[in-house]
C-alpha cells in the first residue's frame, strides 16, 4: 500500500515527538539526581568526603646488593612489612580515646620485640626525671599549649606533668610505664605531625601477625602497613664487616647534606626522613650506586586512615649491583690468620713480650691494578647487628675499649719502623748520597748531632744497603739519612703517598709525617728541627704515623717499579639489566725514580726474607718463589708496660710481582712474628692460581766505594 504524503508527513512528526518526550524524561531525570544529590543528600556526600584524604605515597626500591669479586653474595634484602601511622584529626579524636589506642598499638610492636623511637628521650631520662639538655628551652616550646605557659615550666618533673596533664591528657588510670610510652610516642606525632604524604613509621620489619592484628583492628585508626625492601647481610659479611659498613635511618644532618648536593643533579629524586642510608664502609661510600629512585603512588584514605585506592604513579627503580675487588676467600685466610696470630704472640715468652697483642689490620693489593683483594681489621664485628637495630649489642660495640667498629686497615695510625727504611733507601740513592755499593761504618755506638744512638744489631763495621736492609740496622740508616737531610727524605715520602690519603673509597685517616713542618706546627715547646730528629725519623720512629693502606700501597710501587696505583674495593657496578654502569680507572702515577734504585731496594729487600741474617728468614723458606719483604719493630713510647708493634711489609714474585701485602699487629713484638700472617694469605693466593716456580737470579755485582 502506498501512503499518501500527508501520511508520511504525520509518522515522521510522530517520531520526533516520541524523540523529545524521552529527551525531556531523561532531562528531568537527571535534573532530579543533581538536585537529589546536592539538596537532599549533599550533606551526607559531604561528610563522607570531608574525611577522604588523598596524596602522594612512596615505594621503596630495593638497595642495590653487594657482591665479591667473584659474584659471592654478601650483602642482598629481603621483603617486610613496615607499620606507619598517619594523625587523623577530622573528626577530632578526644585525647582520652587517642592515649589508649596509641598504648593499643604499642602493646602489640612491644610483644614483636619492636621499640617506638621518640625524640623526646633527647631531651628527658625518666629515671631518675631530669632534663638531658642544659637549656630546655626550645624544647619547653614545642609541648605547651599557649606560648605564656613555658614561662611557668623550669624543671624536667614541671615539663613531665605539663605534658600528662596538659598537652596529652593522660588521666591517672595508666601505669607511670604505660604514662611515659604513651607520652613518648605523643611526643613524636607532635613533631613529626604524620600526614598520609610524611607518615611516621611506628616500627620496621614487623611479622606478618602483628601486620594482621594492626590492619584488622578497627580502633587502630591511622594505622596501616605496607611491604618494603629490607637490608640482609649474609653470614659472610662479617669477614669483610669494615669494607662493607652497615646501613641506618638517615639523621637530619645526612637528609639536609644528601638532597643538597642532589640540588646539583638534574631530575633527581630527594631524600626522605624515612630513607635508609649507608653509615660506613662501601655501603656509604656507593650510596649514589646503592640507593635507587624512590617510586610513587596515589593514595586515598578514609576517615581512620586505612587506604581505600591506591594505583602506581611511577615504578620504583632499584639500586645498582656493586661487585668489590675483595676476593672472600682470601679474606677469610687473612681474617683467621690475623686472629690465630695475634693470639701465638700473646703467649710468647720474652721480656719485651707483655702478652699485649689484641689488634691488627692487612691490605693485599693487586700490584698491576691497585685492586684490593683482602683487608682485615681485628677485632671485627657483627654488621647484623644494626639491621636488627640491637641496642645491647650496638651499645657493647661502641663502648669496647678495643674499638672494633675502627677499620685499623685505613683508619689505625702506626709508627711504620723499619718498614720505612727502603723509603730512606730511595731518598738517598735519588739524592746521591749513596751508591748501591757504598759501604758505611756502622758501630754499636755513636754520637749524632749531639745524641748518643746504639745500634742494637751489634757493631756490624762496614755494610752496604742490601746488608742494611737485610738485617735492618738502625746505625746505617741514623747516619744515611742523616746525610741525606729530613727535607729530602720527606719529598720521597710524599712521592710514594706518606702523608696523603691514598685516595680509597671508603674513609681513611692521612696519618703524619716526620718533618720539619710537623715540628713547627705540633711541638710548641721545642719547633726546632735537629740531626738527631732525621736519624729517629729515618728508622720510621718520631713522628711518622701510617696507616696499613697506605704501606701496602707504598710497598706496591716499589714492587711495579714505581707505578702508584689508587687502591679500590669496588670492581664495577651493574644495573638492574646487567649492563656496566662504573668501573674503576686502572691509570697509574710513574714515579719519578730511576731503576737502578728501584733494583737496590728490592735486592736488599729480597735479602730480608731468604739470607741467612735476614730478618724474616724461614718464613718464606719452602715457597717455589722469592718473596721481598721489610720487617718493622715500631716503639710506642710505653715500652716500659707495653709491648711495642710489630709491622711487615712484602711483595711476591720476586721477578714478576702479583700481590703485595701490609701487616700490622698492636702490640706485636717484633716485626718478624707478623710475617706468617703475609705468608698464610700468600699460600692461599698462590695455591688458587696454580702458580709455579718464578726464582731470579741475584743482579750482577758493582763496583765498592766507601764513606768513612
Amino acid at each position: 500500500m502506498v501512503m499518501s504524503r500527508d501520511e508520511n508527513k504525520r509518522e515522521g512528526l510522530d517520531r520526533y515527538i516520541i524523540l523529545a518526550v524521552f529527551i525531556l524524561v531523561a532531562a528531568a531525570a537527571i535534573v532530579f539526581n543533581l538536585a537529589k544529590i546536592q539538596l537532599v543528600d549533599g550533606q551526607k556526600y559531604k561528610e563522607e568526603t570531608k574525611y577522604r584524604l588523598s596524596a602522594e605515597g612512596y615505594i621503596y626500591p630495593k638497595r642495590g646488593d653487594i657482591f665479591d669479586r667473584k659474584g659471592v653474595p654478601i650483602a642482598g634484602n629481603r621483603m617486610g612489612y613496615c607499620a606507619q601511622y598517619v594523625d587523623i584529626k577530622m573528626p577530632k579524636m578526644p585525647n582520652a580515646e587517642k592515649n589508649k589506642m596509641l598504648l593499643e598499638i604499642i602493646n602489640i610492636l612491644e610483644a614483636d620485640g619492636k621499640t617506638i623511637k621518640s625524640r623526646l628521650n633527647n631531651f628527658m631520662s625518666f629515671e631518675p626525671l631530669q632534663f638531658k639538655t642544659e637549656n630546655p628551652g626550645d624544647f619547653i616550646k614545642t609541648i605547651v599549649i599557649n606560648k605564656d605557659d613555658a614561662d611557668y615550666i623550669i624543671t624536667a618533673k614541671q615539663a613531665f606533668d605539663y605534658m600528662r596533664e596538659k598537652t596529652f591528657e593522660i588521666d591517672d588510670s595508666y601505669t607511670p610505664e604505660e604514662t611515659i610510652k604513651i607520652m613518648q610516642l605523643r611526643y613524636e606525632i607532635l613533631v613529626t605531625q604524620p600526614q598520609i604524604s610524611n607518615p611516621l613509621i611506628l616500627a620496621d620489619d614487623i611479622s606478618a601477625e602483628t601486620m594482621c592484628l594492626l590492619e584488622e583492628n578497627s580502633r587502630l585508626r591511622g594505622v596501616t602497613t605496607f611491604i618494603k625492601p629490607y637490608r640482609e647481610y649474609y653470614e659472610n659479611a662479617r669477614l669483610v664487616s669494615h669494607v662493607l659498613g652497615y646501613v641506618g635511618s638517615i639523621n637530619a644532618k645526612e637528609l639536609e647534606e644528601y638532597n643538597k648536593e642532589l640540588e646539583k643533579v638534574e631530575g633527581s629524586v630527594p631524600y626522605i626522613a624515612s630513607d635508609i642510608v649507608g653509615k660506613m664502609g662501601i655501603e656509604q661510600a656507593a650510596e649514589s650506586i646503592l640507593r635507587g629512585i624512590r617510586g610513587e603512588t596515589f593514595l586515598e584514605v578514609d576517615e581512620n586512615g586505612k587506604i581505600i585506592t591506591s594505583y602506581q604513579e611511577r615504578a620504583p627503580v632499584p639500586g645498582q649491583d656493586v661487585f668489590l675487588t675483595i676476593d672472600l676467600d682470601l679474606q677469610r685466610v687473612a681474617v683467621e690468620s690475623l686472629k690465630r696470630n695475634i693470639e701465638r704472640i700473646r703467649k710468647i715468652e720474652h721480656k719485651k713480650n707483655f702478652g699485649d697483642a689484641n689488634a691488627g689490620a692487612v691490605v693485599v693489593l693487586d700490584v698491576n691494578t691497585g685492586e684490593v683483594l683482602a683487608m682485615a681489621s681485628y677485632p671485627d664485628f657483627d654488621p647484623r647487628i644494626f639491621l636488627e637495630n640491637n641496642a645491647a649489642e650496638i651499645n657493647a660495640l661502641w663502648s669496647n675499649p678495643d674499638a672494633p667498629e675502627v677499620n685499623r686497615a685505613t683508619s689505625g695510625k702506626y709508627a711504620p719502623g723499619s718498614t720505612y727504611k727502603p723509603l730512606v733507601a730511595i731518598a738517598a740513592l735519588e739524592s746521591g748520597v749513596i751508591k748501591p755499593t757504598t759501604k758505611i761504618r756502622t758501630p754499636y755506638k755513636e754520637e749524632i748531632g749531639n745524641m748518643v744512638f746504639t745500634n742494637p744489631e751489634g757493631d756490624q763495621g762496614y755494610i752496604d744497603l742490601e746488608k742494611a736492609l737485610e738485617t735492618s740496622s738502625n746505625m746505617f740508616f741514623y747516619k744515611v739519612g742523616v746525610q741525606t737531610g729530613i727535607d729530602n727524605i720527606v719529598k720521597w715520602a710524599k712521592i710514594f703517598g706518606f702523608g696523603r690519603k691514598t685516595g680509597i673509597e671508603i674513609g681513611e685517616q692521612i696519618g703524619s709525617l716526620a718533618s720539619r713542618e710537623y715540628k713547627r706546627q705540633y711541638i710548641e715547646d721545642d719547633p726546632e728541627w735537629y740531626p738527631a730528629n732525621t736519624a729517629m725519623a729515618s728508622i720510621g720512629q718520631l713522628y711518622n704515623s701510617f696507616t696499613p693502606i697506605q704501606l701496602a700501597n707504598y710497598v706496591s710501587s716499589i714492587a711495579n717499579d714505581g707505578k702508584k696505583f689508587t687502591p679500590h674495593l669496588i670492581k664495577m657496578a651493574v644495573d638492574q639489566n646487567g649492563k656496566i654502569t662504573y668501573e674503576p680507572s686502572n691509570e697509574y702515577e710513574q714515579l719519578p725514580v730511576s731503576p737502578k734504585t728501584i733494583a737496590a731496594v728490592k735486592k736488599g729487600m729480597i735479602a730480608v726474607v731468604n739470607s741467612e741474617d735476614g730478618t724474616a728468614a724461614k718464613v718464606f723458606e719452602n715457597f717455589p718463589f722469592d718473596v721481598a719483604g721489610k720487617t718493622g719493630t715500631s716503639e710506642t713510647g710505653r715500652e716500659a708496660t707495653s709491648s711495642s708493634n710489630g709491622l711487615f711489609v712484602c711483595y711476591a714474585p720476586y721477578d714478576k710481582p702479583e700481590i703485595a701485602i701490609a701487616v700490622v699487629v698492636e702490640h706485636g713484638v717484633w716485626g718478624r712474628e707478623t710475617a706468617p700472617i703475609a705468608a698464610d694469605i700468600m699460600m692461599e693466593y698462590f695455591r688458587l692460581n696454580k702458580k709455579k716456580d718464578t726464582k731470579t737470579d741475584d743482579a750482577s755485582k758493582e763496583s765498592i766505594d766507601i764513606i768513612w
